[in-house]
């Protein structure tokens, strides 16, 4: 199959093949020979080799990976911290390639949040507000790759984007108990009994298993603890 015409006498060369694919072949080299004497025999010739390097263009969507990722958190994890990285591929090459990194769907929109790192070509998913395990175990969200720069020449062959789901588990952590009020009032007669009630706090454990809470008073002199 002849891919290059060569034109006499103009020895201009064009493409025989319309529609060539760099990501299927990128480098052709080509083998061209001149002759004189109108090419009679008896002529010399003599031969050179083209390289011919196909540039590309954007037509090629990005492709993720996998369609399902799974990451866990635990609910005690620092805002901004990265949970995962997801990523889509793209045959082509440059800013070709370039994709940006959306969350377009989901329960946790409000809670994550995706950033595109230019330089690894992927998706960073970072918490933006805190988690509670007692009050969701997991969430859902739906993350979109698109193609930065889009030729318009190829944008029948689109969508140039792709669609992939995120699982995100919240991890149980330990929280300290938590008091009713933040503060409280008392009141005692001067002349009360030893032992007198002068009245209850009360706390109570956030997380699921709700262990045992141990109340402590304090002595003021020495400051023991009892």
């Amino acid at each position: 199959m002849k891919v290059f015409l060569l034109f006499f006498p103009s020895a201009i060369i064009k493409t025989a093949l319309p529609n060539m694919d760099r990501e299927a072949k990128e480098e052709y080299l080509v083998v061209i020979q001149a002759k004189d004497m109108g090419g009679h025999s008896g002529g010399l010739s003599g031969t050179t080799t083209l390289t011919v390097t196909l540039t590309d263009v954007n037509d090629n969507p990005p492709k993720f990976a996998q369609s399902l990722y799974h990451f866990s958190v635990p609910e005690d994890v620092v805002l901004g911290t990265a949970i995962g990285r997801v990523k889509a591929n793209d045959q082509d090459i440059g800013e070709n390639a370039q994709s940006s990194y959306d969350i377009i769907d989901g329960d946790g929109t409000a809670l994550f949040e995706i950033t595109s790192d230019a330089q690894a070509q992927d998706g960073i998913i970072r918490l933006r507000k805190p988690l509670d395990f007692e009050t969701k175990k997991s969430y859902t969200l739906k993350v979109e790759a698109a193609n930065v720069h889009i030729d318009p020449r190829f944008s029948g062959r689109g969508p140039f984007k792709d669609t992939a789901t995120v699982k995100i588990v919240v991890e149980d952590a330990d929280e300290p108990p938590v008091f009713s009020s933040p503060t409280y009032l008392l009141e005692v007669h001067e002349n009360a009994a030893l032992n007198s009630v002068i009245g209850q706090v009360t706390a109570r454990d956030p997380d699921i298993t709700a262990s045992p809470i141990r109340y402590f008073s304090f002595k003021r002199n020495p400051g023991y603890i009892r």
